[in-house]
């Protein structure tokens, strides 16, 4: 039977519909790949670096961050272009220069660092009336009421957790804890993505990381401090979700690790 030529065109258009969509998913599946294999190596070393020691133990701020993603740890390149647009642009919801230093402002000057002495101070308490009538009387609007509510939840969610993995002790000692690590390792992976994605300069990039690194020796006194501060604050951020455990292993490689930063670079 003779078929016309619109058969075969049909046929070309399905055939080519088929190779897009195995293009398109076989790169979707390979860059999760190139991800998973770096991120099991846990600490990345970028062997063009060109860095000064004093430049790669303020990058070191954003240890944690960047053994998530399988960055490099060493260089302002992250080594992961690949993966940037969806962390920056879907994660973050940055596209622009203004957006990327929006947020970054954000998080220097406010960040989960503004709520934590509030969400502190009403897990104490073991009514959960009184603790959101703390909540509403110290937050000045209803997104910072939201805020606090949700980090409050996070807490109350994985304290137990914490505990076991060893993130912090006891109740007790919460109150000499932070999570100013939180806020200054991203910090520091965002300016280096923001970067590497052009929307700010390799200059704008090194103060950030600088306002960064101030920060965080204001409020912790070692890698360990400052690697259980970011565990502490990322709880707070995804409740269970944040696996907290497996970022705790991720902290005893970088605190143990010989080419880790935190163990080539004092505090």
């Amino acid at each position: 039977m003779e078929r016309g030529i619109e058969f075969y065109v049909m046929l070309a258009a399905v055939a080519f519909g088929a190779l897009t969509w195995l293009y398109r998913k076989g790169s979707r599946i390979w860059t999760t790949v190139r991800k998973l294999r770096r991120a099991f190596k846990e600490i990345c070393i970028n062997p063009k670096s060109t860095l000064e020691d004093g430049q790669c133990r303020q990058l070191a701020i954003g240890a944690m961050y960047a053994s998530q993603q399988g960055a490099w740890q060493n260089s302002l390149e992250t080594g992961i272009i690949d993966t940037l647009p969806e962390i920056v642009g879907g994660w973050w919801g940055i596209c622009s220069t203004e957006e990327a230093r929006e947020q970054l402002d954000y998080l220097c000057e406010k960040g989960f660092r503004y709520y934590w002495p509030v969400v502190l101070e009403a897990f104490r308490l073991d009514d959960r009336e009184l603790q959101d009538e703390l909540l509403q009387q110290r937050m000045t609007s209803q997104e910072d009421y939201d805020k606090a509510t949700s980090q409050l939840e996070n807490l109350l969610e994985t304290f137990e957790e914490l505990l076991s993995c060893g993130v912090v002790t006891s109740k007790e000692e919460l109150s000499g804890c932070n999570v100013t690590g939180w806020d200054t390792g991203r910090i520091v992976f965002l300016a280096r993505a923001c970067c590497e994605m052009g929307y700010i300069s390799e200059e704008e990039a090194w103060a950030y990381i600088s306002r960064a690194d101030a920060l965080a020796h204001e409020a912790c006194g070692s890698w360990r401090e400052l690697a259980m501060s970011y565990i502490l604050g990322r709880s707070l951020w995804g409740g269970k979700r944040a696996y907290n455990s497996v970022m705790k292993t991720t902290a005893d490689v970088l605190l143990s690790d010989p080419k880790s930063p935190w163990v080539r670079y004092p505090w």
